[in-house]
């Protein structure tokens, strides 16, 4: 593989993931209790499985050549990786018998906290400016407000 398409592979790669934790932190949003203890932790496990596999089937299909599924699995596996720590937390939570509500909150900071740590990779194999920080700051702050927002009033 050249050094170009590496790159292109690597910057999917974290793209993917970006989107696996933002995707998260807005299923956590969206969730309300009902009553099942387990919802929270239900609602994660299913979204992250539905993202990795539909990744893994658009993947396999979009490239018009027969690969092992498997292989392909593996290299979407960061749109699902993205979102265990949040279910980690939603684990957590449902076995030392946390508030769901708090659960779900500590769920959210897990996906920021998994989104700066994706964006520090980033930043870090870019290089780091100045300009790349701010902009990189300033885009974090406008998703933050908005999942914030949805998060008050849903």
């Amino acid at each position: 593989m050249n050094v170009q398409a590496e790159a292109s592979e690597r910057r999917l790669v974290f793209a993917t993931a970006l989107y696996g934790a933002l995707t998260i932190a807005l299923v956590v949003v969206d969730w309300e209790g009902d009553g099942n203890e387990w919802h929270l932790v239900e609602v994660i496990a299913g979204y992250v499985a539905t993202m990795w596999l539909t990744h893994t089937y658009a993947s396999l299909v979009s490239r018009g050549e027969f690969r092992s599924w498997l292989e392909v699995a593996r290299e979407e596996f960061a749109v699902a990786a993205a979102g265990l720590p949040a279910l980690g937390v939603a684990l957590l939570g449902q076995v030392l018998a946390w508030d769901q509500n708090e659960t779900a909150g500590l769920a959210l900071i897990a996906c920021a906290v998994t989104l700066v740590a994706i964006q520090l990779a980033i930043v870090s194999r870019l290089g780091i400016s100045q300009r790349r920080v701010v902009s990189t700051i300033v885009v974090d702050t406008i998703w933050a407000a908005i999942i914030i927002t949805l998060h008050i009033v849903i």
